[in-house]
C-alpha cells in the first residue's frame, strides 16, 4: 500500500525580512524564527520586499513617510529624495501579479513605511511623528484583497490574534479549494454544514445570514450568490471567537 501523498503547503505572502533575507535598510533581517520553524511546516512563503524590488540598495537611507496620513510621500530625509511614484507604480504592478500566486494570507513587517498594515510614523511639517499611517505597499494589498487575512508579525505575538489569523488562513484555502471545484447547490449544503461549528464560534449573526444564502443558492444563477458567500463566510471569521461564543457552542452541541 502506497503512503498517503502528503498536503500541499499553503500559499502565504511574507515581507521578506522576516524569512531572514538581508534586506533591511540597515543590511539586517528580522528573522522570526516562530514563521519558519513553526508555521513554516504548513506554509509555503512567497516573500516580497517592495524596497529592494523598486531598485533601493542593501544597506541604504532610511525611507519615512511624510505629510497626510491618508496619502503620505514616501521620502528619504537625508538626500531629499522621493520614492513615491516608484513604490505607487511598483505598489500597483506586484499586488496585481499576486492574483498568480494564489495566497491564501500575508504576513506584513510593522512599522515598516512600504509595509507597514497600521500605526505606521507619519512626520507632520513640524517633523513629528504621529502613528497614524500604512505603509504604501500595504495600503494597495489591503485596498486590492480586502477578504484576504493579513497581519503584521508584531501582532501575532498575540495569541488570541495569532490563532484568529491562522484559522483564517486554512479557512480561506478550503472555501478557495471549494470555489474551484465546480461547486453545486448541494456541495455549498455540505460545506456550510462542516464549518457550522466553528461559524457560531465567531458570530451566530453571521452564521443564520450565511444560512439563508444556502437556502436560496437554489434559486436563480448559482454562480452569482458564491461571491457573497465567501465574502460573508470571511468577515464571520474575522470576529473573534470568545470564551462565551465557545460556551454557546458547546451548549449547541449537547
Amino acid at each position: 500500500m502506497q503512503d498517503p501523498q502528503p498536503e500541499p503547503k499553503i500559499k502565504v505572502g511574507i515581507s521578506s525580512c522576516l524569512l531572514g533575507m538581508k534586506v533591511r535598510f540597515d543590511g539586517g533581517h528580522k528573522h522570526d524564527r516562530y514563521l519558519t520553524e513553526t508555521l513554516g511546516r504548513y506554509f509555503e512563503w512567497v516573500a516580497v520586499c517592495p524596497e529592494v524590488d523598486i531598485g533601493m540598495s542593501t544597506p541604504r537611507e532610511n525611507i519615512r513617510l511624510v505629510g497626510a496620513a491618508a496619502d503620505p510621500r514616501l521620502i528619504a530625509p537625508k538626500s531629499g529624495t522621493d520614492f513615491t511614484g516608484r513604490m505607487k507604480a511598483y505598489a500597483v504592478q506586484r499586488v496585481a501579479a499576486l492574483a498568480r500566486e494564489e495566497l491564501h494570507g500575508y504576513i506584513l513587517k510593522k512599522d515598516s513605511p512600504s509595509c507597514g498594515m497600521e500605526r505606521v510614523r507619519v512626520y507632520d511639517h513640524n517633523n513629528v511623528p504621529q502613528r497614524s499611517g500604512i505603509g504604501i505597499y500595504a495600503r494597495k494589498l489591503l485596498e486590492t484583497y480586502p477578504l484576504l487575512p493579513v497581519e503584521e508579525e508584531g501582532r501575532l505575538n498575540d495569541h488570541r490574534l495569532r490563532e484568529n489569523f491562522i484559522e483564517r488562513v486554512f479557512a480561506h484555502y478550503r472555501i478557495r479549494q471549494f470555489m474551484n471545484g465546480s461547486p453545486r447547490p448541494g456541495t455549498l449544503v455540505a460545506f456550510h454544514t462542516a464549518h457550522k461549528l466553528t461559524l457560531m464560534s465567531h458570530s451566530v449573526k453571521h452564521y443564520r445570514e450565511l444560512g439563508r444564502l444556502v437556502a436560496e443558492s437554489g434559486k436563480g444563477a448559482f454562480a452569482d450568490k458564491l461571491p457573497g458567500y465567501f465574502a460573508l463566510f470571511m468577515e464571520a471569521l474575522k470576529l473573534k471567537a470568545t470564551t462565551r461564543k465557545h460556551t454557546n457552542v458547546l451548549h449547541h452541541i449537547l
